[in-house]
């Protein structure tokens, strides 16, 4: 066999020119015999590892030996390595070595690896499970940690549209849904719904029917929540400034309050909702929209907690209330309430009112600051009655809503009779206390519902709404008794201090057409000549 050996290796032999490497050796290793492509092998023979050496050993036995995937080292600085495949023959005292190089076929098999995993590495990061469907669109293959929730197996045979919330679950796991994929909502384990966004590519058979479908989902649950939260960001900044921009166009408080108020509803898809005063702690005028009976279940709960928030329900409503603050102080409560349908109270409503209330309180600051410019714009700062014009603005109300009504009036004027004397005598200090004296007696002797007014000087006014002739004179007597008091501003003289009144009563339709604020006046100044020209101290009455 050695012999045999020999010749196949000869010159002239068959293995002479094989591209394999072949080489027979002696018991020591020494080279016998070799063919030209032998010397890729020698440098593998010469440092042979373990596993070499020991297979040599048992060929010399007698026992056919194979190796795999030896590495022969570079036979120069510009070579590489090479794998070789062994077979070690016996052939006698010496073995034949027939190498096969598997360097080409390594590689490719290395790069199919490489390139199967850099694909499993990308689907894994660009989906959180593959999936495949079969022709009756059951899941016949699932990957993943815990697709959905459940354990993959779990998966298995089930369809997708089981688990589907949305309607279109079908479509996306079919492969015909957009290249892009599409977002489906299927419920996980526990019925908690989850967003995902799937790809898919059909199958088709050998006739070009449906054979099922595979592709790759990936959980856009979270990426949704933000983008929701976001949009809901965005939407509270858009409420924010468009109640900035409707303050700015309202120069009234009480039209900015609505404006608020309004936005406030709308932000929190509230059913209605009010605006209340606080002063010291203790609730107030309704200042804008509908004040509710159910109010008081959460008004003193907000006003005595720290961050003055309080939330509650009654009946098919969730409500919730807020006290506004403006430089600490609690200046008005906001109370907004919506139906059951709509949910409880989120931490976003909870957020932007809290944002609302700020801007509230500063128009609850300007509204006072306004009523109180208001107040002084038509009120008599000796005697806090009305000033003319303040008196006027009322009057004319007043009038048109008697006239309406049908219930009539008395329009009074009222002089104070010898007035000059006391500022003349007793100076302007006792005048002003006779004209405060004078407020007080129209004030206590009138009702709390007439208007009451100083036109100027000694001249006062009062509108008594509803009284016909005979009230209008036991009125105008009663106020002279009463005038009685003012004796004591200018005493020691003979000419004392008094009331002289004239009254204009308003016609009815029937007598005279309607009757207006300018002849009501007029006739209320023709009674006020009459007694003065014809003696004061009295009454005049003109119908």
């Amino acid at each position: 066999m050695r012999a045999a050996a020999i010749r196949l290796l000869a010159a002239d032999g068959p293995l002479a020119r094989d591209l394999s490497p072949a080489m027979l050796l002696a018991p020591d290793r020494t080279e016998l015999a070799a063919n030209a492509a032998a010397a890729a092998l020698r440098p593998l023979l010469r440092h042979p590892p373990m596993e070499l050496a020991a297979a040599f050993a048992a060929a010399q036995e007698g026992a056919v030996q194979r190796l795999a995937a030896l590495e022969a080292p570079p036979t120069d600085a510009q070579s590489r390595p090479i794998s070789f495949d062994l077979t070690l023959l016996p052939c006698g005292n010496a073995v034949l070595v027939l190498a096969r190089d598997v360097s080409l076929e390594r590689a490719l098999r290395g790069a199919l690896i490489d390139s199967r995993q850099r694909l499993k590495d990308l689907v894994d990061r660009a989906a959180d499970f593959t999936w495949e469907v079969d022709a009756e669109g059951r899941f016949s293959f699932v990957s993943g940690q815990r697709p959905l929730g459940f354990a993959a197996a779990d998966l298995i045979g089930r369809k997708p549209s089981d688990l589907a919330i949305s309607s279109d679950s079908d479509a996306a796991f079919a492969g015909v849904g957009p290249h892009a994929g599409a977002e489906i909502w299927l419920k996980g384990a526990g019925d908690i719904p989850v967003c995902l966004l799937v790809q898919g590519q059909a199958l088709e058979a050998g006739d070009g029917s449906f054979r099922g479908a595979r592709g790759l989902a990936r959980d856009v649950t979270e990426q949704k929540a933000r983008e929701a939260d976001l949009a809901e960001a965005r939407h509270r900044e858009r409420l924010v400034l468009h109640l900035m921009r409707s303050l700015r166009r309202n120069i009234d408080p009480d039209s900015a309050l609505a404006a608020a108020l309004e936005t406030a509803i709308q932000a929190v898809g509230a059913d209605l909702g009010s605006v209340h005063r606080l002063d010291g702690g203790v609730i107030g005028a309704c200042l804008a929209g509908t004040a509710d009976a159910d109010d008081a279940v959460l008004s003193p709960t907000a006003i005595e907690s720290d961050n003055g928030l309080a939330m509650g329900h009654a009946g098919h409503r969730h409500g919730i209330a807020f006290v506004c603050r403006h430089e600490g102080r609690p200046v008005g409560l906001l109370v907004l309430w919506r139906q059951d349908g709509r949910g409880p109270w989120a931490a976003d409503d909870i957020f932007l009112l809290s944002e609302l209330a700020e801007q509230v309180a500063v128009l609850i600051e300007q509204l006072k600051g306004h009523e109180a410019l208001r107040q002084l714009s038509t009120t008599d700062a000796l005697t806090g009655l009305l000033n003319r014009r303040g008196f006027e603005t009322v009057l004319a109300r007043a009038v048109t809503r008697a006239r309406l009504d049908g219930q009539g009036g008395a329009l009074m004027y009222v002089d104070l009779d010898n007035f000059k004397q006391v500022n003349d005598r007793f100076g302007h200090a006792q005048g002003d206390a006779a004209l405060v004296a004078t407020a007080d007696i129209l004030r206590e002797n009138l009702r709390t519902r007439d208007p009451i007014g100083r036109l100027g000087g000694d001249e006062f006014v009062a509108w008594l709404d509803g009284v016909g002739p005979e009230e209008a004179k036991s009125k105008a007597q009663e106020l002279q008794r009463a005038a009685a008091d003012l004796a004591r501003f200018a005493p020691g003289t003979d000419r004392p201090l008094g009331f002289s009144i004239g009254i204009a009563l308003m016609r009815p339709a029937a007598q005279d057409g309607v009757d207006d604020l300018e002849r009501l006046m007029a006739r209320a100044d023709e009674a006020m000549y009459r007694i003065k020209h014809g003696g004061k101290g009295g009454f005049v009455l003109v119908e």
